[in-house]
C-alpha cells in the first residue's frame, strides 16, 4: 500500500489474526494537557470546546506477539476517523488519509517490532484547515458540531493471501454474482500455489468453484432459486461464504449477508417484487447528542426502528450521514428499509472534493452495497450549480455499479427547486416542500408536468412540525446549550438563548404547556399533508422531517429523552399501507371567466347536502371484494348518519374511489356543531386486515351581521358583506361614536380618532403594515394560544389549533409591541389568539383586543375570506372565515368585550 490509503482497494479475511486497538489511548487537543479518553469516540464527548478543528492527538502503545512477524503483512485498519488522519508508528509516518466516512487500511510492515510498539494519530476534523464544504461533512455540522476522531474502531490485522474489492449481487430476479480479487501480499510470492475459489450460501448443497485469472480476479453465479425472498415483514437473510483455498488449504475467507428482493419502478410506480412500494420515511440526522458521532449502539438503533414502525414508518432516510455496520444490520434483520443519502449538501466543488467524493463513495458502497434494507440512494441533497453535470454522472455510475437493486435519486430535492443541474438520473421525482397546508396542492401542481416521463414522486424531506420543548425536563442543561461551538445560525443561537427568550415572553414553566399543546397541533397538520400526498399516488412516498428533537428543530416524532411525542394508533390510520382519505367536491364559479372554486376541506354550511368522497389509496395488495362502513357521530356520540356500500375491486397500486357520501350536516342556530366521519374498509374473503380513519367535520350555522354595518379605509371584501347577510345595510363611513361596529380595512388616523371619540370597530388587516405587522407562516414553527375571551364563546376551538381554522390561515401577524408603541400609553392591548414561534420563543398575534380611549377596537391579521393557495376565497364557500368575522363583529356590539 502507498504511503496515502487508498479508498479503491480493502483486504478482507475473517480467518486473519486480530490485534484490537480500541480502548485507553492519551489525548491532547491543539497543544491543550494530556487526558485519557476511550476509542472508539468523537473527541468532542470529552472536551467542552467544540470549536478547534485541531491538530489533535492520540497516542498509545500495543504489545505486537513475536509470531506475526512471520513474513506477512501487518495492517493498520481504521473503520472511519474524521476527518483527516496522518498515522505514525514508532515515530515514522505509515501514511495518511482523508475522509470523514471511510475505512482505510495502511501497510506498517516495516514499522514495528517485537513487543512495545508507539502508534500516534494527528487528526483535524472539518473546520478551518478543511473546510466544511469541502469535505462531505454532511448535515450534523449544522446541526450543533462537527465531530472529530477515530468514531470507528482500530485494529491491527494479519494478512497473507487476501480477498479485495468483493461484491456480492442479489440480482432481483435471478443468481447471486459475486465478483471479487483473491491477491497475495509481497510476502507470498504470487503463484507459488494453485488457487481456488470457493462460494457458497448458508444451507444450500450446491457450491460453486472456480479459478481466479491471473490478476487474481473472479466472478461467479450463485444459483438462488427456492430461496426464501427477503420483506419488510419477513426478512429472510442469507450467509454468502467466499473461501479461497491455496495447496489444497484454507487460506482466506470473507463472508456477506444478504437478502434476496426487487425493487423497481414500472408505470410509474415503486414495487418491491409483486407488491405495490409506499415508503413511509422519516429523517434521521445522526443526532446522538451523548456520542455526538453517528455510531448509536445496536440496542438504541433497534428501538429506534421499533418507534418507527409503532407510527407506521417503513424507512429511515439517513439523511447526509453514514453510520457504521450496527444500523444496516439491524435494519436487515427488523425488515426497516433504508434510504442512504450521501454526504454531500451545499458543497464547494473544488477538484480535491472532486476526487475525495469519488473514493468515499467508492469506499461506502463497497461496504453497504449488499444490504437488503437499503433500498434508496441519493448522491446529495439540494445541491446547486457547483455539483455539474459531469460530476452527478461519475457519481451516479459509481452508485448504479455497486447498487443496481436499488432506487437512484443524483439531487434530492430536485436540481430545478435548488438550481442545480438537471439531468434524467433519477428513478423517482424527489421534492422538500415545507410548505404551509394551504400551499402544498399548488406546489405539487406547480412541479407537476404531463409530458415528463412518469415516475413515482418520493418526497426525499417534508412536512415539519415544530413543536418547542421542555426546557426544564432538561436540566441539567445539555452541553449543546452551553459549550462553546462555531455553529452561528439564528434558530440554534435562540435555542441556546431560551433562558432569556422565555423569561421575555413571560413563559415560566419550560414552555412544557405550549409544547403539550403544539403537539396536537403538529398531529393535526401532518395527518392532512399526508393524507393530501395519498390522493395523489398509492406508491412512491414521502420523508417527514425528522427523527429526534436537535438543537435547531423540534420537528422530531421523539422527544430530547427518545420518547414518543404522538399516539402510535392514531398514526397509523394514515401512515400505513392501506390509508383511507376523503375529498370534496369539485366547483367552478365565474367571474368574467371560469375559476376554480375551492372549498375549506372540512368545514361546512348548516343544512348543506355534503360531497364526500371517499378513496382508498392502496399500497397493500389487490382486493376483489371490499366493504366501506360508515357513521357520522355528534361530538356527543351521538349516531347521525351511517351506511354501508360494496366497494369495486381496488387494484394494488392505484388510489380508487369507494364511495360518495351526501350526509345533510346541521348545526344548532347559533353555534358551530362539530361532527365525527369515521370509515372502514373490509375485504371479504382476503388476508388483508381491515383499514380505518376518521375525520373532524365542522358545521357551521349562517351568521346574521349588524343590520347597519359602516366601513372605512381600503377594505376589499366590503362589498361581500351584503351578500353573507342579505339584510345588512352596508355604509361608507368614517368611524365614530355608535351602536354599530365599523370595520377597515387599516389601523389609519381616522380609524384611530374615530375609536377615541368612542367607536367600536374590527380593524382587518388588508395588506402588511410595517408598522405593527411581520410576515410569518400560520402553520409552519408556530404554535397557537387562544387566550380567554369571549369570542371563544362565539367560536369554539380544542385547546390547540385544528384544521377548523385551514381556511383563515395568514401570511402575517401582529406584534404586539409594535402596537403598542404605534398606540400609546393611553391603549391597553390584550392579546386574544397568540402565535408562539417554536425557534424564535416569541410571541405574535392574530387577534388583538384593544381598549383606547372611550372606543374599543379588534385588530387582525387573519384571512377572513381565505384566498391564500388553495383556500376558498369568498365569504360563500368560506364558511369558518365568514362565521368568525361575524363573531369579532357580534363581541364588540356586546357588553362583555374582555
Amino acid at each position: 500500500m502507498s504511503a496515502v490509503a487508498a479508498a479503491s482497494l480493502f483486504y478482507e479475511d475473517v480467518l486473519a489474526p486480530y490485534l484490537p486497538l480500541d480502548g485507553q489511548w492519551s489525548f491532547s487537543l491543539a497543544g491543550s494537557p494530556a487526558i485519557a479518553i476511550r476509542v472508539p469516540a468523537a473527541w468532542e464527548v470529552y472536551v467542552r470546546d467544540k470549536r478547534p478543528d485541531g491538530p489533535a492527538r492520540f497516542w498509545r502503545e500495543f504489545a505486537l506477539p513475536a509470531e506475526w512477524l512471520d513474513g506477512r503483512r501487518i495492517i493498520f485498519e481504521a473503520g472511519a476517523i474524521s476527518f483527516h488522519a496522518a498515522v505514525r508508528v514508532n515515530g515514522r509516518l505509515a501514511g495518511e488519509h482523508a475522509g470523514l466516512w471511510s475505512s482505510f487500511q495502511l501497510d506498517i510492515s516495516e514499522l514495528v517490532r517485537p513487543g512495545a510498539n508507539t502508534l500516534e494519530l494527528e487528526v483535524w476534523k472539518p473546520g478551518e484547515r478543511f473546510p466544511l464544504r469541502e469535505t462531505l461533512s454532511g448535515f450534523l455540522p449544522d446541526v450543533a458540531t462537527a465531530f472529530g476522531g477515530p468514531w470507528q474502531s482500530l485494529g491491527l490485522r494479519l494478512f497473507g493471501a487476501v480477498l479485495a474489492d468483493l461484491q456480492v449481487l442479489a440480482q432481483p430476479d435471478g443468481p447471486v454474482v459475486v465478483r471479487g480479487r483473491l491477491l497475495s501480499l509481497p510476502a507470498v510470492p504470487a503463484g507459488a500455489a494453485p488457487a481456488l475459489v470457493r462460494m457458497e450460501i448458508a444451507d444450500r448443497a450446491l457450491a460453486v468453484e472456480v479459478m481466479p485469472e491471473a490478476d487474481g480476479s473472479f466472478a461467479a453465479e450463485l444459483p438462488a432459486a427456492g430461496l426464501a425472498r427477503w420483506r419488510p415483514d419477513a426478512p429472510a437473510l442469507h450467509t454468502v461464504t467466499i473461501t479461497a483455498w491455496l495447496a489444497g488449504r484454507r487460506a482466506v475467507c470473507a463472508q456477506r449477508r444478504i437478502g434476496l428482493r426487487a425493487v423497481r419502478v414500472a408505470g410509474g410506480a415503486a414495487w418491491i417484487d409483486e407488491r405495490p412500494l409506499h415508503l413511509r420515511g422519516v429523517l434521521d440526522w445522526g443526532w446522538h447528542p451523548d456520542l455526538i458521532a453517528p455510531a448509536p449502539p445496536r440496542e438504541r438503533v433497534k428501538r429506534q426502528f421499533a418507534q418507527a414502525r409503532a407510527l407506521g414508518f417503513n424507512l429511515v432516510k439517513l439523511c447526509l450521514f453514514v453510520p457504521d455496520a450496527a444500523t444496516f444490520e439491524a435494519a436487515d434483520e427488523a425488515g426497516m428499509l433504508l434510504w442512504l443519502e450521501l454526504p454531500m449538501w451545499q458543497p464547494r466543488v473544488t477538484p480535491a472534493l472532486r476526487a475525495l467524493a469519488l473514493d468515499e463513495y467508492a469506499a461506502l458502497l463497497r461496504r453497504l452495497h449488499h444490504h437488503p434494507s437499503l433500498v434508496v440512494v441519493s448522491l446529495g441533497c439540494e445541491l446547486g450549480a457547483e455539483a455539474d453535470a459531469g460530476f452527478l454522472q461519475r457519481l451516479h455510475g459509481l452508485a448504479r455499479a455497486w447498487l443496481p437493486n436499488a432506487l437512484h435519486c443524483d439531487n434530492s430535492g430536485s436540481a430545478e427547486a435548488y438550481g442545480g443541474a438537471v439531468t434524467a438520473l433519477s428513478d423517482f421525482y424527489d421534492y422538500h416542500f415545507y410548505a404551509e397546508p394551504h400551499f402544498f396542492q399548488d406546489l405539487v401542481d406547480h412541479f407537476h408536468r404531463g409530458y415528463r416521463p412518469a415516475k413515482p414522486w418520493l418526497y426525499g424531506e417534508f412536512c415539519d412540525a415544530d413543536t418547542c420543548r421542555d426546557f426544564a425536563a432538561l436540566a441539567p442543561a445539555p452541553w449543546w446549550l452551553t459549550d462553546p461551538v462555531r455553529l452561528e445560525r439564528n434558530d440554534f443561537l435562540h435555542m441556546r438563548a431560551y433562558r432569556q427568550r422565555l423569561a421575555a415572553a413571560g413563559v415560566i414553566d419550560g414552555a412544557a404547556a405550549l409544547s403539550r399543546t403544539a403537539r396536537r397541533q403538529a398531529n393535526a397538520v401532518r395527518k392532512f399533508v399526508c393524507e393530501l400526498t395519498r390522493l395523489h399516488s398509492a406508491t412512491g412516498g414521502y420523508v417527514i422531517t425528522g427523527w429526534t428533537d436537535t438543537p435547531i428543530t423540534t420537528a422530531g416524532v421523539v422527544d430530547d429523552r427518545g420518547a414518543l411525542k404522538f399516539e402510535p394508533q392514531a398514526w397509523r390510520m394514515f401512515n400505513a399501507d392501506g390509508v383511507l382519505l376523503l375529498d370534496r367536491e369539485r366547483r367552478r364559479r365565474w367571474v368574467g371567466g371560469d375559476r376554480p372554486a375551492c372549498r375549506d376541506p372540512y368545514v361546512f354550511w348548516a343544512g348543506e347536502h355534503a360531497e364526500l368522497h371517499v378513496l382508498y389509496s392502496n399500497g397493500l395488495g389487490a382486493a376483489e371484494r371490499a366493504v366501506l362502513r360508515w357513521a357520522l357521530t355528534s361530538k356527543s356520540g351521538e349516531v347521525l348518519a351511517s351506511g354501508e356500500s360494496a366497494a369495486p375491486a381496488l387494484p394494488a397500486g392505484e388510489v380508487s374511489e369507494v364511495a360518495v357520501l351526501t350526509p345533510v350536516l346541521a348545526a344548532g342556530q347559533d353555534r358551530l356543531a362539530e361532527v365525527r366521519l369515521s370509515a372502514e374498509i373490509e375485504f371479504p374473503g382476503s388476508q388483508l386486515q381491515p383499514v380505518r380513519n376518521c375525520w373532524r367535520l365542522w358545521v357551521v350555522p349562517h351568521p346574521r351581521l349588524p343590520r347597519h354595518l359602516p366601513v372605512a379605509g381600503a377594505l376589499r371584501y366590503a362589498r361581500a358583506f351584503d351578500r353573507l347577510d342579505r339584510q345588512v345595510e352596508v355604509v361608507e363611513a368614517l368611524p365614530a361614536a355608535q351602536t354599530a361596529p365599523f370595520v377597515a380595512g387599516d389601523l389609519s388616523a381616522g380609524v384611530l380618532e374615530g375609536a377615541r371619540q368612542g367607536g367600536s370597530g374590527l380593524v382587518w388587516l388588508q395588506r402588511p403594515d410595517a408598522r405593527y405587522s411581520r410576515s410569518l407562516p400560520f402553520w409552519r414553527e408556530a404554535i397557537h394560544v387562544f387566550v380567554p375571551h369571549p369570542l371563544w364563546r362565539h367560536v369554539p376551538h380544542a385547546g390547540y389549533a385544528d384544521l377548523r381554522f385551514f381556511s383563515v390561515a395568514a401570511d402575517m401577524a401582529l406584534d404586539l409591541a409594535a402596537l403598542q408603541a404605534l398606540l400609546g400609553p393611553e391603549a391597553v392591548c390584550q392579546p386574544v389568539w397568540r402565535r408562539f414561534d417554536a425557534r424564535q420563543l416569541i410571541w405574535a398575534e392574530y387577534v388583538v383586543a384593544v381598549q383606547i380611549g372611550a372606543g374599543r377596537l379588534l385588530i387582525t391579521s387573519l384571512r377572513l375570506e381565505g384566498g391564500l393557495g388553495r383556500q376558498p376565497d369568498t365569504f360563500a364557500t368560506n364558511p369558518m372565515g365568514a362565521w368568525l368575522f361575524a363573531s369579532l363583529l357580534a363581541v364588540l356590539g356586546s357588553e362583555q368585550f374582555g
